[in-house]
């Protein structure tokens, strides 16, 4: 019974998660209302505040399972060094997990990212929102590794493959343009952090 529960409470999360990025997208992230929000959801504005502690919470709402992704990434390879065990989701596709790896990146997919990173791209809001997001991360990929230092700069990283991301799909750019971009500057970051840290 609690399984069914906590499955309908995240369909519904997910519900007016969606929702309010359709708005977000067609009309910008200033522009749309949490009652706006509410009405297209066909919930209340106090149903929406029961999941997401603000509008911008509603947006980023895929934020948290990207670092849980990253964290249990480290915790399942004690043996291989931090900067290799994070090195297949960071390079492997556009989202910072392996679900969706570059091949498989195809038109759909392809105008639903640039439509997401575009609003967010477009909103000072949600730009300075995603700032505070990354680098919140760098103290529990501290607290996995026992390590400050390599985790602030790979969250440097992590705000660097995020430009290029964004930069790459504002302009239009072919998805393997952007995918060859992300290798090869995320990859040669990686790299020199693996250098610097290689038995962690």
């Amino acid at each position: 019974m609690n399984n069914l529960r906590e499955r309908k409470k995240a369909a519904a999360r997910q519900a007016m998660s969606d929702t309010a990025t359709r708005l977000f997208e067609q009309r910008g992230f200033e522009h749309v209302t949490l009652s706006e929000i509410a009405t297209a959801a066909d919930v209340s504005v106090k149903t929406i505040f029961n999941y997401f502690g603000s509008k911008e919470d509603l947006f980023f709402d895929a934020e948290p399972q990207a670092l849980e992704n990253l964290l249990t990434t480290l915790r399942d390879h004690p043996d291989e060094s931090w900067t290799n065990a994070v090195r297949p989701p960071l390079l492997e596709g556009p989202m910072l997990d392996l679900n969706c790896p570059w091949p498989v990146v195809d038109q759909t997919i392809y105008e639903g990212l640039r439509a997401f990173h575009s609003c967010e791209n477009d909103s000072p809001t949600l730009r300075a929102r995603r700032l505070v997001i990354i680098n919140s991360w760098a103290t529990p990929l501290a607290t996995v590794t026992n390590s400050p230092a390599w985790s602030a700069m790979l969250v440097g990283l992590l705000a660097f493959r995020h430009q290029l991301l964004v930069t790459g799909l504002v302009a239009a750019d072919p998805i393997t343009t952007i995918e060859d971009a992300i290798r090869a500057n995320v990859g040669a970051g990686l790299d020199a952090l693996d250098r610097a840290y290689p038995l962690t």
